[in-house]
């Protein structure tokens, strides 16, 4: 059997000086990604899209009440909010969690079972979005459209999942 030439059956060689020239590059490399990664993050510190008090509907649809897209429905409060995931046509779950850190670090809670489930929004900054407060938001949820009406059921929803 003829051999391929783009496989070679012999192991390659490689010396002790390679080995270490080797990890210091991947260490290097890793140091290097640590540092920009940290400077990113000191340097968006000052930034941090937050989120104004007021009560907000996001989908992944623009067009509110589309079937198959999901909607989440919240009021923010000082920082905590509020709210529900649902589907038009479908059931909801209830969602409270807090703004921080340029996410929103929410608790999801299953309406089936009453599970709880840990879940981060990243907030992407200089967006200005609509609040039904008639504020404007300085953040945008990622991958999210910020929709400006409130529906009778988002109305519903947030009085069903409001602990207060």
């Amino acid at each position: 059997m003829a051999s391929s030439p783009l496989r070679s059956n012999q192991p390659a060689t490689l010396t002790w000086g390679n080995h270490i020239r080797t990890n210091l590059c991947r260490l290097a490399t890793a140091a290097a990604a640590v540092i920009g990664l940290s400077a990113m993050a000191s340097g968006a510190s000052g930034s941090t899209p937050g989120l104004p008090d007021g009560t907000y509907l996001y989908g992944e649809s623009p067009v509110a009440n589309t079937v198959g897209s999901v909607y989440f429905v919240f009021e923010a409060r000082e920082g905590r909010l509020s709210g529900a995931l649902y589907q038009p046509s479908s059931s909801f779950d209830c969602v409270r969690g807090t703004v921080a850190n340029g996410a929103l670090n929410l608790v999801i809670t299953d309406a089936y079972d009453q599970s709880e489930s840990p879940y981060s929004v990243a907030l992407v900054g200089d967006a200005a979005v609509a609040s039904t407060s008639g504020g404007s938001a300085p953040a945008q949820l990622e991958g999210m459209y910020a929709i400006a009406t409130l529906s009778e059921l988002d109305q519903q929803l947030l009085a069903a999942c409001n602990p207060s």
